[in-house]
């Protein structure tokens, strides 16, 4: 959350993520509490990764990388196997 407050400025739309966040999740008909992270597969999940990779989309294409991202799947299109590994590095994808 500390993350987002620096890329959305709007304090009530900030705490109404943060209720859905902390809201928990229904597992075989159970509500379990979230502690950490977005629920896999709501409707916030995407539209976080995308506000929260979009300076790594920047870097990428600073870069020189091609690249597709979707959410948080990326593909990032390279010529070696040698130059994989740095933009993997660089990207701290593991």
């Amino acid at each position: 959350m500390r993350v987002l407050g620096h890329k959305i400025a709007d304090k009530p739309l900030r705490a109404l993520i943060g209720r859905y966040l902390r809201a928990g999740v229904r597992v075989d008909g159970h509500i379990q509490a979230t502690t950490v992270g977005t629920p896999q597969g709501g409707p916030l999940s995407p539209l976080l990764a995308n506000i929260l990779l979009h300076e790594l989309d920047q870097e990428l294409a600073r870069r020189g990388h091609r690249f597709a991202r979707y959410a948080d799947d990326l593909v990032i299109l390279v010529r070696s196997e040698r130059a994989g590994e740095r933009a993997r590095k660089g990207a701290r994808v593991d």
